[in-house]
């Protein structure tokens, strides 16, 4: 049997499309987007994504949140996605959020979040 060229090209083309979403993953849990330092209560994204890491830069004095919460009002006991511990370094979470991100820094506080969008 032999394939015509709109099979060929058919066949291509799903060979395009599966790297492409290949690509999109690994690009999701690499992160997309690293916020600029943060010092205070910030709406970082106000859609769906990926929480890839974040890194504490300053410790401060006391732990701070991170929320799924698109509005910065929004934020309760009830949508909280980790803790920011109050030490120096990075942590990896691989947290999904559906409605946005809030990070709320502890006391004394700085932040970078690295998240992909969607």
């Amino acid at each position: 049997m032999t394939a015509n060229l709109t099979d060929i090209l058919s066949t291509q083309k799903n060979g395009v499309i599966a790297l492409a979403n290949l690509s999109q993953t690994t690009l999701r849990g690499l992160g997309t987007q690293t916020s600029a330092t943060i010092t205070t209560t910030t709406l970082i994204y106000p859609q769906a994504g990926y929480l890839v890491n974040f890194t504490v830069l300053v410790a401060g004095s006391a732990a701070g949140t991170i929320y799924n919460s698109s509005t910065v009002a929004g934020i309760s006991a009830s949508n909280a996605l980790c803790v920011i511990p109050n030490t120096v370094g990075t942590t990896r979470t691989g947290q999904v959020f559906n409605v946005g991100l809030v990070v709320a820094p502890g006391t004394g506080q700085s932040i970078n979040v690295t998240y992909s969008p969607g």
